[in-house]
């Protein structure tokens, strides 16, 4: 028995020299042009397979012929590699193998992120220049990527995608008043910019075609944007980034049909007007109609963002934009308070098939605003940052609601329809001046610091109208409106 294992071992032993000396190991590193290594780079011989590791490493063996080994990687252009065999030495360690790049083996690349690289706009809010990653608050970005995608029309439904933020009021549905953290009226700015005296902000009114990008401070640190009169200033802010030039010639045409007659038709195109590519003018533009799903409800809209970009000089940048947005709408509430007293809800939807309004109803939001900036470094360490904004909100305000009739015996919940006019004048000019200083050093320690300014005047006039219609012929209770709504 012994015998016939002994004789097994042996054999195994002497097939296993036998192998290692006729098979062989190929050994080598594969780079690019730059000699940075690559790693995940398929190499391959005949049916053996292997990839390279982070530092570019590959080991192939049980090689006993003469063969091709052949590199691919996507968006390299793949090499191949004759290998002779020879049974004298029986590991190869070869040259490392360079691979070109090819920028056409891909057709298509969708990029959702670029790592490093801060959103377009950010410093407006936070005053200083720095990735969303070196920022000491908590910043949330929605892209334009994001907002073409999910067919985004309103601030309200962009910034769903921000966690804890909601719609606190739509005053009808012709504004939108954003909460979060328990504070109501987040500052909506425009470019770093208040576009409005109302401290509720719930003039934040913005076309969705003219948006780069949204981007919201939460917390405290909303404080330092210089908003602190506004209600929710404490909860966060918002900063809408309008569209600007990218020195590219390009353009798209767009329409949007949907349900109950929407009818949105947009348009965007920008390009360089000069050779040396320092000037560039963009344009974007919609319009909207639409009904409601409530009978005699109606929208219409006209919105054109035009702007130009000039590089006088390398470290120079100077950005004049305009604006201006004009909506018509008909108000509407959803819901009337049917307890006598009104101190406590009970509040009776009313059904989409009814509209306490009038034909008349309608609210028109004129919004028109100009902006110039100019961004210019000093040196590779020093650069500022100025603009000026001018903006002009006004609003014509007719509608017609049901109030509750005083009735001191409680006996009957009386309602009056009312009808209202109110208008808005509201003017704002604001001023920024931001110094910056970048890679700054106290010994070893590296320091950004910056140094601003900011002024601006507000002038807003208000007049009302009023009046009151018979809503009901005679006093009635409460169920018998319910039955007449």
């Amino acid at each position: 028995m012994d015998k016939h294992l002994l004789a097994l071992a042996s054999t195994f032993l002497i097939g296993s020299a036998v192998y290692g000396q006729t098979s062989g190991i190929v050994k080598g590193k594969v780079v690019d042009a730059n000699n940075n290594p690559l790693s995940s780079v398929t190499v391959s011989i005949g049916d053996k397979t292997v990839r390279t590791d982070h530092k570019g490493h590959f080991r192939l063996q049980g090689i006993n012929q003469n063969a091709i080994i052949r590199f691919t990687y996507l968006g390299y252009q793949a090499t191949s590699v004759d290998y002779v065999f020879s049974s004298t030495s029986r590991e190869v360690v070869m040259k490392p193998v360079v691979l070109v790049g090819n920028e056409q083996a891909i057709d298509e690349v969708e990029v959702f992120g670029e790592r490093n690289k801060k959103p377009k706009g950010l410093e407006m809010i936070t005053r200083m220049p720095l990735k969303p990653s070196d920022q000491i608050q908590s910043i949330s970005v929605i892209s334009n990527k994001v907002i073409q995608d999910q067919g985004i029309l309103t601030l309200t439904d962009a910034v769903r995608n921000i966690p804890g933020v909601t719609l606190f009021g739509s005053y009808g549905g012709v504004k939108e008043s954003l909460s979060t953290r328990g504070f109501r009226g987040v500052p909506v700015l425009k470019n770093g910019v208040r576009m409005d005296s109302q401290f509720q902000t719930a003039s934040g009114v913005v076309d969705m075609q003219g948006v780069e990008s949204i981007q919201m401070i939460k917390g405290s640190a909303a404080v330092t944007q210089g908003v602190i009169t506004d209600l929710g200033n404490a909860g966060g802010v918002i900063n809408v980034v309008t569209k600007t030039p990218n020195f590219t010639n390009s353009g798209e045409v767009g329409v949007r049909v949907g349900s109950w007659g929407q009818f949105r038709p947009t348009f965007d195109f920008q390009t360089v007007l000069d050779k040396k590519e320092t000037v560039a003018f963009r344009m974007d533009g919609a319009y909207e109609r639409n009904d409601s799903f409530r009978k005699g409800l109606s929208a219409n809209r006209v919105y054109l963002n035009p702007s130009l970009a000039w590089k006088p000089t390398e470290r120079t940048t100077i950005t004049l934009e305009g604006d201006y947005f004009n909506d018509n709408r008909t108000p509407v509430n959803s819901a009337v308070n049917l307890n006598p007293s009104q101190s406590i809800n009970a509040l009776y939807v009313i059904p989409n098939n009814k509209f306490l309004g009038m034909n008349s109803d309608n609210v028109n939001t004129e919004m028109k605003s100009f902006m110039g900036q100019i961004n210019h470094e000093l040196s590779d360490r020093w650069s500022i940052r100025a603009s000026i904004a001018t903006s002009s909100y006004q609003v014509d305000n007719l509608t017609t609601s049901a109030t509750l009739i005083e009735d001191k015996e409680e006996k009957f919940n009386t309602f009056s329809r009312k009808m209202s006019k109110s208008l808005r004048d509201d003017k704002n000019k604001t001023f920024q001046f931001d110094l910056i200083g970048k890679d700054l050093y106290t010994g070893k320690v590296k320091h950004l610091v910056q140094a601003g300014v900011d002024y601006r005047i507000a002038d807003a006039t208000t007049t009302s109208f009023g009046t009151k219609l018979s809503l009901l012929d005679s006093k009635v209770p409460c169920q018998s409106l319910i039955r007449q709504l």
